[in-house]
């Protein structure tokens, strides 16, 4: 395992930070990653498509995170945009207490500072394979 020292870094030293804690959780135990082909918000009565869902307190005694991204190619049209999302939603788990607008502005800001190749390394974390639940 790479450790936190090794990986890569854009040079502003808060976007670096924020990367880091991405990584530090995406290493955990505790949170999971999965890709579903037809992911629909459970707390919409219209069961509406969204492009992610980041569940806290799952799995064995409520510690887990589980982080859903949608794999349907009308959503995402390539694996660039499933990072993207991956992005929104550990900002959901880093900044925990924030609003979904705020996220979203972090989220732009993210994607936009953040270098090919620390949006390559998100991806590696981001599975291959579907999720069938």
């Amino acid at each position: 395992m790479v450790s936190l020292r090794e990986v890569p870094l854009s040079g502003d030293k808060l976007v670096d930070w924020i990367f880091k804690q991405f990584v530090f959780f995406l290493r955990k135990e505790t949170l999971a990653v999965k890709r579903k082909k037809r992911l629909l918000d459970p707390d919409n009565l219209h069961r509406r498509v969204i492009r992610g869902l980041m569940q806290p307190q799952v799995g064995p005694g409520g510690h887990g995170i589980e982080i859903t991204i949608n794999s349907s190619r009308s959503i995402h049209c390539n694996r660039d945009k499933e990072a993207e999302t991956l992005i929104h939603e550990l900002s959901h788990v880093v900044f925990w207490k924030t609003w979904e607008r705020f996220i979203g502005q972090a989220e732009n800001i993210l994607v936009e500072k953040f270098t090919q190749e620390q949006k390559d390394f998100l991806k590696s974390f981001l599975p291959r394979s579907e999720s069938k639940d």
